[in-house]
Order: C-alpha cells, then sequence, then structure tokens
C-alpha cells in the first residue's frame, strides 16, 4: 500500500526506513531551498527597501530643490515687478523733468526772441536815422560844393585863415546832423 506522502510501510514496524529518511532529506533539501529562497527574498526586499529609502530620500530633496526653486524664482518675479515699477517711475520722473526743461527752454528762447526783435528793431531805427544824417550830410557837402563854385576865386598870395581850435568851435551844420543820429 501507497501512502500519499511516499512512505512504504514496514511490517509491524511502522514505515520504511529507507523511506522515512529519504522523505526526511527530501523535507529538509526543500526546507533549505526555502530557507535559501526566503533569505534570497529578504535579501531583495532589504535591498528594494533602501532603494525605496533612497528614492524617498531623493524625491524629498527633489521637493526641497523645487520648494527653494519656486521661492527664488518668486522673489526673482517680485523684485522684477519692483525694479519694472522704479524704471516707471524713473521714466515718468525723467519725462517731466524734460517737459519742464523743454519749456523753460522755449520760454527762454521766446525771451530772446523778443529780445533780439527789439535789437533788430533799433538796428533798423538807428540804420534810418544813419541814412537820414547821410542824406543831410550829402546835402551840406552839395550846397557846400555849390557855394565854393558860387564864390570868387581866391589870390594864391592871400594869407591862409588863421587855424582855428576844433574842439572849440563847431559846425553848427555837423552839431544838426550828429544830433540827429544819436537820437
Amino acid at each position: 500500500m501507497s501512502d500519499d506522502s511516499g512512505l512504504r510501510r514496514a511490517w509491524f514496524r511502522g514505515y520504511r526506513l529507507g523511506d522515512v529518511e529519504l522523505a526526511t532529506a527530501r523535507a529538509t533539501l526543500a526546507h533549505e531551498q526555502t530557507r535559501h529562497e526566503l533569505e534570497a527574498t529578504k535579501a531583495r526586499a532589504d535591498a528594494m527597501q533602501l532603494e525605496i529609502t533612497e528614492l524617498h530620500r531623493r524625491i524629498d530633496t527633489f521637493r526641497k530643490r523645487d520648494e527653494e526653486l519656486t521661492a527664488a524664482l518668486d522673489e526673482m518675479r517680485e523684485r522684477r515687478e519692483q525694479l519694472a515699477r522704479d524704471a516707471s517711475t524713473q521714466a515718468k520722473q525723467i519725462v517731466a523733468e524734460a517737459e519742464q526743461r523743454s519749456a523753460a527752454l522755449r520760454t527762454e528762447g521766446l525771451k530772446q526772441v523778443g529780445e533780439l526783435q527789439q535789437q533788430v528793431e533799433q538796428l533798423l531805427g538807428l540804420r534810418a536815422g544813419l541814412s537820414a544824417a547821410l542824406k543831410r550830410v550829402t546835402q551840406d557837402i552839395a550846397d557846400a560844393l555849390d557855394r565854393l563854385a558860387a564864390a570868387p576865386a581866391r589870390a594864391l598870395e592871400q594869407i591862409p585863415p588863421e587855424p582855428r581850435d576844433v574842439a572849440d568851435e563847431t559846425d553848427p551844420r555837423f552839431t544838426r546832423w550828429s544830433s540827429d543820429t544819436e537820437s
């Protein structure tokens, strides 16, 4: 009779010793094999656990770096916005100063143009006075030439007239035309 365990029965003593030893050896081998497989599985599980721990550590490191980078990025955005606001304020201030300076220069330019117009008008008045004085001088010279032509010729032997002090005596015609130019 055969048992399910593969052990054969002996006559009066239970099972055959060879079968029991064989079954024991098989069980020991199976047990050893299972123990080795368990140790290998435990080693793989430990290695996996170490890898999982390392991956968790790396994930934590990446999360921390991500948070740091996000904070740095937010800080840079805030700084950029502040710089943009400062630049805008400074640009507005520069434009306002330029507009004020432009208005001042325009006012100064208009003032100088007015002064130049007054000077031109004065020069035109002086020119008109000078033209009138030149006309009178020309007329006086023409009159003097006409009188000289009409006067009898003097002899060369005549005594020349005495020299006069020019500073004390002035020709009344010269006084007349010189006073017109001064006014």
